[in-house]
């Protein structure tokens, strides 16, 4: 800010004014000096003062406008700053994931480009259409409330959620965020939950109604006590391998796994070891496959890819497992010539509980885990479980994990 002139100055008026007047005193103080005795005496004293006055005038001036200069160097500083600052937070907003809104009286007056993907382009115009649960939550926070809403749109179908808080007189913060993949999640645990109940409901169901029957045949019919003891049995083996399949899903979730040094083709050797009294037609060839793993878990998941083979294949069929390496990846393939998968199943296979032909295998002992659990023991071992397969010509599953020496 400029300094005040000195006392003395400002007392002779505005500055033009003061120029004048110093001005006048000199022309004045010229003319006296022209003129006779005593005259020139007066017109020297009018020139000093004159003289005196421009002088003070000028140096005043040079004050105001060097303090002039300094507030304008200062205003713009704080220009420069301020631009700095709305790029800043202008690159901040447009780089957010999420959806930022500003509503000032219920017209939307900024949207960044999450919002505007959403919203449209046309969001910050006064006739822009907007989703009715968007405007739900603006009249809420007008009220004085915050608020949010769940809305979906677009194919395919987006869940969006929307937030709505008042920061000011009139203005509203809107907040809006894609949760697709967190409901698809929460849809998946809530199927997960109702499948898993019924999955344990019904041999619960059936053990109970064996028992009762067993209990009311037990002084009379020994062949109706031991057909039923028969069902109880199967039952709860059922059960066991659920609740057993269960926990080996929660142990993979929680992504820690001892790794360690072992032979995939020993490992696999192993499990068609157990298959082949039951079914000596199992062929299969392996070469020696050394890989860095679990063993425990890498056994769970042939012995599901082979399960489900020997589920869906008859008993004149053929089932063929082969184990190798190329190219630093290790490669175990279990194919069959069984009834095949349709095409438009084979995007689901690997979801918990979902089974193509769900009355077979529930008949022949099949939890729906077995696949799930196959994917998440090819993702902890940074790997992928691909499958081929024609409805009615059979399928090929290969389980692929990465080749990696111990570390």
């Amino acid at each position: 800010m400029a300094s005040p002139a000195p006392a003395a100055t400002r007392r002779l008026g505005p500055a033009p004014a003061r120029w004048v007047t110093s001005a006048s005193l000199m022309a004045a103080g010229v003319a006296a000096l022209q003129a006779p005795a005593p005259w020139p005496w007066v017109g020297m004293g009018g020139l000093a003062i004159g003289v005196v006055s421009l002088a003070l005038q000028y140096r005043t001036h040079r004050r105001e406008r060097s303090a002039a200069e300094t507030r304008i160097e200062e205003l713009e500083a704080d220009a420069l700053e301020l631009s700095r600052s709305r790029d800043l937070y202008g690159s901040l907003l447009s780089a957010l994931p999420v959806g930022v809104v500003a509503v000032q009286s219920g017209q939307a007056v900024y949207a960044n480009p999450a919002a505007i993907e959403v919203l449209g382009e046309r969001v910050t115009q006064a006739d822009a259409p907007m989703p009715g649960a968007v405007r739900d939550v603006i009249d809420g926070a007008l009220s004085g409330r915050s608020s949010s809403a769940q809305f979906s749109q677009g194919l395919p179908r987006r869940v969006m959620e929307v937030a709505a808080r008042p920061v000011g007189e009139g203005l509203v913060l809107l907040h809006l965020s894609d949760i697709t993949e967190r409901s698809r999640i929460d849809r998946m645990r809530q199927d997960f939950v109702i499948a898993a109940s019924h999955e344990l409901k019904t041999p619960v169901a059936a053990i109970r109604a064996a028992a009762e029957t067993v209990l009311m045949a037990l002084e009379e019919d020994h062949d109706v006590v031991a057909g039923f003891s028969g069902r109880i049995l199967d039952n709860a083996v059922r059960m066991s391998r659920t609740v057993s399949d269960l926990l080996d899903l929660s142990r993979l979730e929680s992504g820690i796994l001892p790794f360690e040094a072992c032979d995939l083709a020993e490992v696999v050797g192993e499990v068609v070891e157990r298959f082949l009294t039951a079914r000596p037609s199992v062929e299969w060839d392996a070469e020696p496959t050394p890989v860095m793993g679990s063993p425990s878990y890498l056994a769970l998941a042939c012995r599901n890819l082979l399960e489900n083979a020997v589920r869906h294949t008859p008993d004149d069929g053929w089932i063929r497992i082969t184990v190798g390496a190329a190219q630093g990846v290790a490669t175990v393939v279990v194919a069959d010539d069984g009834t095949g998968i349709p095409s438009e199943e084979l995007p689901r296979i690997f979801e918990r509980f979902y089974r193509v032909d769900a009355a077979r295998s529930r008949a022949t002992g099949g939890t729906g885990l077995g696949l799930a659990i196959v994917k998440h023991v090819a993702d902890l071992h940074d790997g992928r479980i691909e499958v081929e397969s024609r409805l009615g010509q059979g399928s090929t599953f290969r389980l692929r994990i990465p080749v990696r020496s111990p570390s």
